[in-house]
């Protein structure tokens, strides 16, 4: 899969100003978005044995950061914005590869209605966090092995 990781931000982005039209929801945040890029690369890892995207992920005071995603929104909290027709056809594009929209929709529906303090704390109970030094890359190896036997779980019986 390796899609560019910018593009799985914007697939979020939209589904997020969806759900703000629709439910009046509170607008994406950086620190949400990272945490559920994180569990889109476990799942994806699982299932489909490659990485979703190439970006690492690092282990943060309280979760987890990915510094390309850091360094675009530093600074902001809300991520939404003003979406570009370009950000519109990431998502679109993304849509359309059926294997990948399924680990998306399943990251968002089970995670996406969770706060980011929520979500950090789910991962702060995470082994692969858990384990890792801040500052540290997550191994992809303890990550696979922990998604495949507590994070895949978890989802099909939530």
């Amino acid at each position: 899969m390796n899609n560019d990781i910018d593009q799985m931000v914007n697939w979020f982005r939209v589904k997020s100003a969806q759900q703000m039209q629709v439910f009046d929801a509170d607008e994406l945040s950086r620190s949400k978005m990272t945490q559920l890029l994180y569990y889109v690369q476990g799942i994806c890892v699982v299932v489909y044995g490659i990485n979703a995207f190439s970006d690492e992920l690092v282990a943060g005071e309280h979760g987890v950061l990915i510094p390309a995603v850091e360094a675009r929104y530093a600074g902001q909290t809300g991520i939404v914005g003003h979406l570009s027709a370009e950000d519109r056809a990431d998502y679109d594009y993304l849509a359309s590869i059926p294997q990948f929209r399924a680990i998306l929709d399943c990251v968002w529906q089970t995670f996406g209605n969770l706060s980011a303090i929520e979500l950090m704390e789910r991962v702060q109970c995470d082994q692969p966090w858990a384990e890792t030094m801040p500052g540290e890359v997550i191994d992809m190896h303890v990550m696979e092995d922990y998604f495949k036997d507590k994070v895949i779980a978890r989802i099909k019986t939530d």
